[in-house]
């Protein structure tokens, strides 16, 4: 179940492509969650207007939940709030620090079709620690239904640990 979750992260993350983009890169306790409130005070009962004020500096990746459909990007002023969708607000955290896509692409190189393959590979994962975090944000009628965070550590889904260089 873990690894049919990072494919599905990791396919959304893949729709987002190694491009630009001016979007906000969240820390490690954006992720927090308490009382079924986030880091930036968005919680379970909240609307359109508390969450677009508190993410709309971030790329929102957006899926319908009653249908097997995929998370694409869609612009926070454009995602269809009253209907039964989930928002997910995700990034890669390499050896602690939050980075985009696109720069993981340029640091190695890469296309965004190779980016799967490299973060998964051994080498790759022996040399960093790669952590994929998420917050997922669940709709209906306009009202966020739940939240939950989470995270999916490559060293430990692959089974390669890092080792001291």
């Amino acid at each position: 179940m873990k690894k049919l979750l990072l494919f599905m992260l990791f396919s959304a993350l893949l729709l987002t492509g190694c491009e630009k983009t001016t979007a906000q890169l969240p820390s490690a306790d954006f992720y927090e969650i308490t009382d079924n409130t986030t880091s930036d005070g968005v919680r379970v009962g909240d609307g359109k207007s508390e969450f677009i004020k508190a993410y709309s500096g971030y790329t929102i990746l957006t899926a319908y939940t009653d249908v097997a459909s995929s998370y694409v990007v869609m612009s926070i002023k454009e995602i269809p709030y009253d209907e039964n969708i989930s928002t997910l607000i995700a990034n890669f955290f390499i050896d602690g620090n939050s980075v985009t896509e696109d720069e993981i692409c340029e640091e190695n190189d890469i296309e965004s079709s190779d980016l799967y393959e490299l973060l998964s590979s051994s080498s790759y994962l022996r040399a960093h620690d790669v952590i994929y975090r998420y917050l997922r944000f669940t709709w209906e009628d306009s009202v966020i239904t739940d939240i939950d965070s989470g995270e999916l550590n490559y060293n430990e889904t692959y089974e390669v640990p890092r080792m001291d260089v």
